[in-house]
């Protein structure tokens, strides 16, 4: 009994340590501690006493590292058998859906023909397109000149055209939102409305995937006014679940709603609503919903950029806590006509 209460007494000083503890490269040198501790006790006493920071270790590195694990695992599958996602559509009918001239068009199939992958344009920081072969009228005021690109912060995104057609090209800065991408897009692969996986090169942390023809909800609404500052602002200023209502919304969020409705049409919530709950039926939870990673096509509402998505077995109570989160996130983002009302009880 008297060891049982020190082991208890010992996680939760351990658990106030991690925490206090918390943040980059930190839980590192907590495991290092750890597992210093645990050599000198075994070093100066007993096995039983140098178990205590050994477990504590173990429980610092354990959910994260299965995770990492299970996901690199799934890469390395996906990476086997990536040439089961072609390109449906060829490449010459997507750059004339862009509105690229014909001439342009010709040049660029030659070119891939020969094996050359053709940069189309890049995208920025706030989803705006630096072209590199003239107009492309499907991005309309999107579209930029060299000095106004912001270079993305985590990844470089790249429209491009290759031998398999037009593909969206990312390239990341660390290897979790890499891996966290691929093993999301991987088990949404039967889900109508997520891009698909063309090819991968692990060793350099390149994704490339199906261009989803259509605008960005973001650029549409910063279009209509709604800045994108504005919009990292009202994804920053959330609240958290169960920490807000529609009625006692900030200004920030309404100006938000108006402008979404004035941007889409009737049937956006609804669809909204079904992609988002087919990708939490496929046991993905997403993490980071927002305007930009909405893109409004022809065939409807799509969603991209899973690099902070994770994957659950299903019906686990850390997958049911995260994607209660996510849904309330949808509501606080696209207005609370998404999966109901939103939670009331700090709010309220």
């Amino acid at each position: 009994m008297t060891l049982f209460r020190f082991e208890i007494s010992t996680s939760a000083i351990a658990r106030g340590a991690l925490k206090a503890l918390s943040g980059q490269g930190r839980k590192a040198s907590a495991l290092a501690a750890c597992l210093f501790v645990a050599w000198m006790t075994m070093a100066l006493s007993s096995g039983l006493m140098s178990s205590i920071p050994l477990v504590f270790a173990m429980w610092i590195v354990g959910p994260s590292l299965a995770e990492r694990l299970r996901t690199w695992l799934m890469v390395r599958h996906v990476e086997t058998r990536v040439t089961l996602y072609p390109i449906a559509t060829q490449g010459s009918e997507v750059l004339r859906a862009m509105g690229v001239d014909r001439a342009t068009i010709t040049e660029i199939i030659s070119r891939t023909a020969d094996g050359e992958e053709v940069r189309l344009g890049r995208f920025d920081q706030g989803n705006r397109v630096l072209s590199d072969i003239g107009s492309i009228p499907l991005f309309g005021d999107a579209l930029i000149a060299g000095l106004e690109f912001q270079p993305r912060a985590r990844q470089a995104v790249e429209l491009v055209a290759t031998t398999r057609g037009i593909a969206i090209k990312k390239s990341y800065s660390d290897s979790r939102s890499f891996f966290r991408e691929v093993a999301a897009l991987d088990r949404l692969s039967d889900v109508k409305g997520v891009p698909k996986i063309v090819r991968i090169d692990r060793r350099h942390r390149v994704l490339y995937q199906t261009f989803l023809v259509g605008r960005d909800l973001g650029s549409l609404m910063a279009g209509a006014g709604f800045s994108v500052s504005a919009q990292h602002r009202l994804s920053r200023d959330y609240p958290g679940m169960g920490a807000w209502n529609s009625a006692s919304s900030l200004q920030n969020r309404t100006i938000a709603v108006d402008t979404l409705h004035r941007v889409t049409d009737g049937t956006f919530a609804r669809d909204m609503e079904a992609l988002i709950e087919s990708i939490h039926q496929s046991g993905v939870v997403i993490g980071d919903v927002k305007f930009g990673n909405v893109i409004i096509t022809s065939d409807g509402v799509c969603l991209c950029d899973f690099d902070h998505a994770r994957i659950f077995t299903r019906n686990t109570m850390s997958f049911i806590l995260d994607r209660e989160r996510d849904r309330d996130l949808c509501s606080y983002i696209f207005g609370s006509e998404l999966f109901g009302a939103p939670y009331l009880s700090a709010a309220a």
